[in-house]
């Protein structure tokens, strides 16, 4: 065996099995063994990431990373491009537009990996010349909105992604916040938080359905529960209406009804089936 070959070897080792074809077209900018990150408090991550501060961000799903700069924000991070080719970058990881959906990303600061959540969308003010009309948002653990002063589920649910901590989460999850996940999962289109909620076996049954929904709004108030006790089983089903965008047909009102499970009380709940109407 040349030393060429053991090169070769060692590289197809610490690439993932699964990297998309866009790490490879930047290969500058690629991670090859993503790890996951630690979960900490924001007002411990905005300490480590004050204003004026530059850091990297790695996208977990491709291990694609640019690099920003924290201008503004006493709630979440709000944040720049550096540059425009760092720009070119973040647009990349988005499939070349802007969206306001949550990605899980991983921050290197002072040797160790921080579990955050950023959206895809310029907004508000910026004064980089990077070609970013705006900045975007990163939230850590607790971290909350400008406007409503609460933490967005969705950008928390991606902190839990980074952090590799959705198994702990499902394991003591309430049927609704099993349910939510779902929903942020379809919402995020996310794999990783759909089969968290589900499991690979059913998500594969129901994923031409999950595709096909551009967009979800939902509200909490709108979940209707029954749940029915029993000596062996905890059965729940509950029904939830939302206002989807589907491909081809645009908005439209659609009922998700889902069947929980749990073998027994002290148990963790399960969702055995979910049924679009």
């Amino acid at each position: 065996m040349n030393k060429y070959f053991i090169i070769l070897l060692f590289i197809s080792l610490i690439t993932p099995t699964q990297a998309s074809a866009k790490a490879k077209n930047h290969p500058l900018t690629y991670y090859g063994a993503v790890q996951k990150g630690k979960i900490i408090p924001w007002k411990e991550a905005q300490h480590l990431l004050p204003k004026g501060k530059k850091f990297t961000v790695i996208d977990m799903d491709t291990g694609l990373s640019f690099n920003v700069q924290r201008r503004a924000g006493n709630k979440h991070a709000d944040v720049q491009p550096l540059t425009r080719t760092d720009t070119a970058v973040m647009k990349y990881i988005y499939d070349n537009h802007w969206s306001w959906n949550r990605k899980a990303v991983l921050i290197p600061v002072k040797g160790q990996l921080i579990a955050a959540s950023m959206n895809g969308m310029p907004h508000g003010a910026g004064a980089l010349d990077n070609g970013f009309p705006g900045h975007f948002c990163i939230h850590f653990l607790g971290s909350t909105t400008h406007k409503r002063n609460h933490a967005d589920p969705d950008h928390q649910m991606m902190v839990l992604k980074a952090g590799d901590n959705l198994e702990k989460f499902v394991s003591t999850a309430t049927p609704e916040q099993l349910i939510q996940l779902f929903l942020i999962g379809v919402k995020q289109q996310d794999e990783t938080l759909l089969k968290a909620a589900v499991g690979e076996k059913q998500l594969q049954q129901i994923y031409s359905k999950v595709k096909k929904i551009e967009a979800l709004n939902y509200k909490k108030e709108e979940i209707e529960e029954k749940i029915e006790n029993s000596p062996l089983v905890v059965k729940g089903k509950v029904k939830i209406l939302t206002i989807a965008v589907e491909k081809g047909k645009g908005q439209t009102s659609l009922s998700m009804e889902f069947d929980l499970e749990r073998s027994a009380v002290n148990d963790l709940w399960e969702i055995k089936q979910v049924n679009f109407k």
